[in-house]
Order: structure tokens, then C-alpha cells, then sequence
């Protein structure tokens, strides 16, 4: 029998759990990656109430004391692995704080685990979590509606374009919230015994559900819908021996489905298919239609080569994919962070034992479902349950397989895994025979000291970088106080060294190059400025030396300071940590030239140019390298195959211009005017270009042709015109 303390302590437990389905409605525009940081932040301090209520409560009352499974066995195994492999990783600090783009780390695991102890522990009954599971649908539901008025216009979508993302910010993340829920819906109409008006509202859940997928636009959850609806239509088919009606139905779904995919992919070219931009993207999924996403993935393999056992630790992909860049990857995004693929992402955080450990939640999962007798006399499930929730295990992995998971997703897997557990996990006697928490001082020694601990958690997890959060976003924004008010923001965020520390530093670098630059700046105010800059760049550097990221933003901060001799060291570590990536080359071969180290400036250049020769900007800054080494038959060599592309770069008629040849200068714009003779300002340019080599009737002329295109050049030209007569360069 439960007294008031303990009936409190499991009502805030039971409440926490059942506000983890709202988590993802929650954006907070006054934190930095407001569709991340404020969904993380809600969830950390959600878990951390519960789980001191929790702990407090078991305390107490043995039944509700976490019990075992191979659940249990493989998430301990799970965090055990991945806690080593933090520890001993290429970042410990952040791997386990992470960032605010991913707010993961091994603080979320933590939190995952911990909400995992609790969900199971006090939601103890099946109708809870029949609840809790059509409670999730119901906000899945609300979303859906989100979703169309967003395709209706009603309603901004945040990454831009037409991809639906909800209150995500990211289409993949909404589709994948929708992929789950879909499985989950379908459970749910075989599972709960509600009145059939509930019933309907479940079929229209679903509606909207696979709508709001499908206008995602996102290829991997559609073949994981594709894959999870087959493998469970499959699955009743071979299996249903009882309803035979739902067995036919099975049948001819898999037969629909196998017919609907073999024609989207036979009638792509069709104008039904290839006029439709969402079905046309899903009808060209191929091998081929992701090449990056391959090379991505093979930079991963050749980490997982070095580091085999115990992997990077979390937020380690970073330091693979600089080390182990593909050349070939040049158009693409220069900073990935994720292999885009959670096993990859897993192999690499943990190595193979930490890999190993996370399949086996899904294999002890469906090892449970299908073979284990439900604890505490609970109904077995029917072959069409077991479907469902096979259909969603392999939809969900297809998914995975092509993205990474955000606290969405790792709300509803971890919810998946606290359900089974708590339906087939048996009650260690030892903790069930342990003594209830007895007498008064004994309780308030226990209440003071978690109640301490939790406000501990709340603040240092938590709070601090709340604080950083906000205090970053408000940086970025313009003050009445100018930017002296934004450097006491950045302060304020810079000084608590912890998570988004990193993206603090790179925030404010960019800040203090265009404070620099801006002459109504008091002289002052810039040095502080850039001074603040450079010292927190170095703390992270500090912390964390083999980060060619970090070395690529100072020494390009010094660049554009004209700081050169103090970024040459920078870029060469960048360089020696990525060798194989251009744009660190291509940084570095500026710092050489404006250091007059011509030679070695070329040499970078020739050969980023030759690790991807297809890559036009590689070809184009190696022939401007070869110009200021005054390797011309070099440059023209290079620049032929392009000439077109080549005649309106400006770096090119610069080079020529600062080795003073203006006979190439003028070539130049005369070629430029040829192809737009009418653009009046490119005139203006081969007049000067004209005077330069000492041509000033003709550069006269084209000034006069300039003036008759646009008679607003009138102003500008006439009175260099009047010089060049006068014997006078203007």
C-alpha cells in the first residue's frame, strides 16, 4: 500500500515520462539552433527530476526497483563501451558535451539511459504504455497538421524550399519522426482496445503520417516505409493463422507494393513521375544518386582501420574525415560531422565493441518480441502486433542507415526499448528483497541529498549552458549599444567553458574580422575585439590540438588580419592534420605568396590541383600560383582548357596586374568586352587597362563608349579623361 510520499514521487515520475512525447513541438528562438538546443536542454531536465523521484521512490517501494533483461544487458554494455571509448577517444571534452548543433555526447546517453530506468520502472501496467504510446500519436497527429500547413504555406518552412520539418528544422528529422510513428499507429490499431471512434482516429493519424513523410521528400524514410510496410505485410502473410481476411490483405499488400515500386522506377521518365519534383526525387534512388554520401562513408572505414577496438569517441568523425579526406569530395560540405549513417557513426564512436553493443539492442528487441513470454501475466501479442513492431525496427534501420539519430528519434527507440523491457524483464531478488528506506531521518537525509544533487544537475548540466546558448544567440544580433554590447554578450557565453564552448570561439571570429574592418570602429574597440577573438580560438585549440578545424579558423582569422607570419604555423598543422583537403591547401598557398614564399606556394597549389584535376577552382588557383611564380607557360597551360570560365575570374587579373603584366591585363578585358560589349563599367576597366601599357587614345575612347552605354558614367569618367589628355595617369 502506498502512502502520499510515495504515491507523489511516482506521479511526478509517471507525469516526467508523459511529457516526453511534447518534446519535439518545443523550438526556442532565443537559443542558439533553436530546433535543437531547447528540445535537448526540456528533455536533460525532464529526466533529471524524474529520475531522482525514481530513485527516492525505489527507495521505498521495492516493485518499483528496475528489474533485468538483455535489454538491460546490452544498453549497460552499450554505455560501458561508449564511455571507454570517450575517455580514451580524440576529444573527450567533447564527447561528452557535444555541441549545440547535436546536443549529444555522452551526457545525452546518460539521460537516455537514465529516462530507459525510470519509463520502465513506473510505467508498469501495458494500458500506460498503450497510453503513452497513443499519446505520442496524438502529438505525431498535430504535427502532421503542422506539416500540411506548411505545404499550404500557411506556415514557414525553416530550412527553406519545400521539404516539410515541421518543428525540427530538418526534413530528415521530421521524416524520420514520422517513419516511427507510422509502425507505432499501426500497432496501436491492433493492440488498443479503444471504441472505434478511437479506432478512426488512429486511421487518420496514419493518413497524415505517411502524408507528411512523403512531402518530406526524404529518401532514406521513404525506403524504410517501403521496407518496414513489406517486411510486416510479409511477415503476416507467411504467419496469420487466424484471421484469414487479414491474411489476404497481407498478401495483396506485398504484391501492390513489389508492383508500385518496380513502376515508379520503370515509368520514371514519364511526365507524371519526372514532372512531380517529391516523386521524381524518391523514383531516382539509386546507388548512384549519393555518390558523397559513399565517399563519406569510406573515409569512416579507413578510421575504423586505425582505431578498431575502441573507435573516436563520440563527435570523433570530425578528426577521420580530416585526416582521411577524399579529394573527389570538393563540392560538397567541407566539415562533416556525421558519416550520415548511425552504424558508421557508432563504429566510429565506439569501434567495433561499441557497435556491436548498440545492434544488440536491436536483435535482443526483436529477440524478445518474438520468442519471450510477457512477465506478470500480460496478453501475447498477436502475429499482426509482432508485425507492426518488426515492420517499425526494420523501417527505422533503413532509415538509420542514411542519417543519424537527433532526440526525437532517441525518445521514441528509447521509449520502444523501456516498453519492452518493462513487459518482459524479471525482478532481481536481491533489490526486491532489499529493505524499504524506513524511518524519518533516514528519509530527509535521502530527500536532502538527491534534492541537492538534481538542483546540482539542473545548474551544471544544464543551466550554464542555457546561459551560453542564449547569450551567443544575442551576440549575433544588432544592439543599440553597438558592437561593444555584442563583445559583453560573447564574453559572457566565452566564459563558461563547456558545451558550445567551440562554437562561441568560431562565432566570434568571423565578428571580430568584420569589426576590424569597419572604420567607424573606435581603434580600441578593435583590438579588444580581435584580441578576445584570438585568445579563446587558442583556448580551443588548446584543448584540442589535432583538430584541423579549429587551425584552418585561426590561421585564416590571422590572413585576413594581414597577420601572416602568425597564421603560416596554423595552416601548417591544418594541412599536415588534412592533407588531402583543397581548401586548407588553398589557404595556405595564400599565406605563402603574401609571405613572398612563391615556390612552396605552388607546390600546395599542384597538388590539390592533381588529387581532383576535375575540380575547376583547384585548376584555376594552381595557374594563378604559377602567375605570381612568373611560371606563365604554366598558367596558360592550365587556364586554355577554361578560357571562358578563366576570363572573368578576378583573381586571375589580379595576379597578372601584381606582377605587372599588363599586356595580360588588357588581353583580359578585351576579351571580357567582346563577350558583353555592352556592360559600359567593363569599358571603364579596359580603358585602364589601356592606360596601363600607355595606350591613351585608345583608353580615352573607351571611356567615351563607356559614357555613351550608361550616361551616368558621365560623372566618373569625364574627369579621368580630362587627366589622360593632360599627360596624367588618374
Amino acid at each position: 500500500m502506498q502512502n502520499a510520499l510515495e504515491r507523489t514521487l511516482l506521479s511526478i515520475a509517471r507525469a516526467g515520462v508523459y511529457l516526453a512525447p511534447f518534446i519535439p513541438l518545443i523550438i526556442s528562438g532565443s537559443l542558439f539552433f533553436p530546433f535543437i538546443t531547447g528540445k535537448n536542454f526540456a528533455f536533460r531536465v525532464i529526466v533529471e527530476i524524474i529520475f531522482a523521484s525514481w530513485l527516492l521512490l525505489a527507495l521505498r517501494a521495492p516493485e518499483f526497483r528496475f528489474r533485468r533483461s538483455l535489454l538491460l544487458w546490452g544498453l549497460a554494455a552499450f554505455l560501458a563501451f561508449i564511455g571507454i571509448a570517450d575517455l580514451v577517444g580524440a576529444n573527450p571534452f567533447k564527447s561528452f558535451w557535444s555541441n549545440f548543433e547535436r546536443m549529444e555526447g555522452y551526457l545525452t546517453l546518460l539521460h537516455l539511459g537514465a529516462y530507459f530506468l525510470v519509463a520502465s520502472s513506473v510505467l508498469n501496467a501495458e494500458k500506460l504504455w498503450l497510453r503513452f504510446f497513443a499519446t505520442s500519436v496524438g502529438v505525431s497527429s498535430f504535427l502532421g497538421i503542422y506539416g500540411i500547413l506548411q505545404l499550404a504555406g500557411k506556415l514557414v518552412i525553416n530550412q527553406g524550399g519545400v521539404r516539410l520539418d515541421g518543428t525540427f528544422g530538418n526534413a530528415a528529422y521530421f521524416a524520420g519522426y514520422m517513419l516511427f510513428h507510422v509502425f507505432l499507429t499501426l500497432f496501436l490499431l491492433f493492440r488498443h482496445r479503444v471504441a472505434r471512434p478511437w479506432k478512426w482516429f488512429y486511421c487518420g493519424a496514419l493518413a497524415l503520417q505517411v502524408a507528411t513523410l512523403y512531402f518530406t521528400a526524404t529518401r532514406g524514410a521513404a525506403v524504410g516505409l517501403v521496407a518496414g510496410v513489406f517486411l510486416s505485410a510479409l511477415l503476416v502473410a507467411l504467419f496469420e493463422r487466424e484471421n484469414r481476411r487479414l491474411r489476404r490483405a497481407a498478401a495483396a499488400a506485398v504484391l501492390v507494393l513489389v508492383a508500385f515500386v518496380s513502376a515508379l522506377y520503370a515509368f520514371n521518365d514519364r511526365p507524371l513521375i519526372r514532372d512531380n519534383p517529391t516523386l521524381h526525387r524518391y523514383a531516382s534512388i539509386s546507388p548512384s544518386s549519393a555518390p558523397a554520401r559513399f565517399m563519406v562513408w569510406g573515409m569512416a572505414l579507413e578510421g575504423f582501420k586505425e582505431n578498431p577496438v575502441w573507435g573516436w569517441g563520440q563527435e570523433g568523425f570530425n578528426y577521420v574525415f580530416n585526416k582521411y579526406y577524399n579529394p573527389r569530395l570538393w563540392g560538397q560540405e567541407q566539415w562533416f560531422d556525421r558519416t550520415h549513417n548511425i552504424f558508421l557513426d557508432w563504429l566510429i564512436a565506439g569501434g567495433a565493441l561499441g557497435l556491436l553493443a548498440y545492434l544488440s539492442l536491436f536483435w535482443f528487441l526483436l529477440l524478445l518480441l518474438w520468442r519471450a513470454s510477457a512477465q506478470g501475466g500480460g496478453a501475447p501479442y498477436s502475429i499482426a502486433e509482432k508485425s507492426a513492431l518488426s515492420g517499425l525496427i526494420a523501417g527505422y534501420t533503413v532509415h538509420n542507415f542514411f542519417v543519424f539519430d537527433n532526440i526525437g528519434s532517441y525518445i521514441l527507440f528509447f521509449s520502444l526499448l523501456a516498453y519492452a523491457h518493462a513487459r518482459y524483464g524479471t525482478p532481481f531478488a536481491s533489490l526486491t528483497l532489499r529493505p524499504r528506506l524506513a524511518g524519518r531521518t533516514a528519509l530527509i537525509v535521502a530527500s536532502v541529498t538527491l534534492l541537492a544533487l538534481l538542483l546540482a544537475a539542473v545548474y551544471g548540466l544544464n543551466l550554464r549552458g542555457i546561459l551560453v546558448a542564449r547569450a551567443l544567440i544575442e551576440g549575433l544580433k544588432t544592439h543599440g549599444g553597438g558592437v561593444a554590447e555584442n563583445l559583453s554578450f560573447y564574453r559572457k557565453a566565452a566564459s563558461r567553458s563547456l558545451m558550445g564552448s567551440q562554437e562561441v570561439a568560431e562565432q566570434v571570429v568571423p565578428v571580430a574580422l568584420l569589426v576590424s574592418a569597419n572604420a567607424a570602429t573606435p581603434p580600441a574597440l578593435k583590438v579588444e575585439f580581435v584580441a578576445f577573438a584570438e585568445r579563446i580560438m587558442k583556448r580551443e585549440i588548446l584543448r584540442a590540438p589535432e583538430d584541423a578545424r579549429l587551425r584552418i579558423f585561426l590561421g585564416t582569422f590571422y590572413n585576413r588580419l594581414g597577420r601572416f607570419s602568425d597564421a603560416a604555423p596554423e595552416l601548417l598543422q591544418a594541412h599536415s592534420l588534412s592533407p588531402a583537403k583543397q581548401t586548407i591547401a588553398f589557404e595556405f598557398a595564400s599565406t605563402y605568396l603574401n609571405l613572398g614564399r612563391r615556390q612552396e606556394a605552388l607546390a600546395l597549389l599542384k597538388e590539390a590541383y592533381e588529387r581532383a584535376p576535375e575540380f575547376q577552382n583547384a585548376r584555376v588557383t594552381y595557374a594563378v600560383g604559377a602567375i605570381y611564380a612568373k611560371e606563365l607557360a604554366l598558367a596558360g597551360e592550365l587556364l586554355t582548357p577554361i578560357e571562358e570560365q578563366a576570363v572573368f575570374d578576378e583573381r586571375v587579373v589580379k595576379a597578372y596586374f601584381d606582377i605587372k603584366r599588363y599586356d595580360k591585363v588588357l588581353a583580359i578585358w578585351l576579351a571580357r568586352v567582346e563577350k558583353q560589349p555592352d556592360n559600359a563599367q567593363a569599358r571603364v576597366s579596359l580603358g585602364a587597362a589601356h592606360l596601363l601599357i600607355g595606350n591613351r587614345a585608345q583608353a580615352i575612347a573607351e571611356l567615351q563608349k563607356a559614357i555613351t552605354l550608361n550616361p551616368a558614367l558621365r560623372e566618373q569618367a569625364e574627369p579621368y579623361i580630362k587627366e589622360i589628355r593632360a599627360g596624367r595617369n588618374p
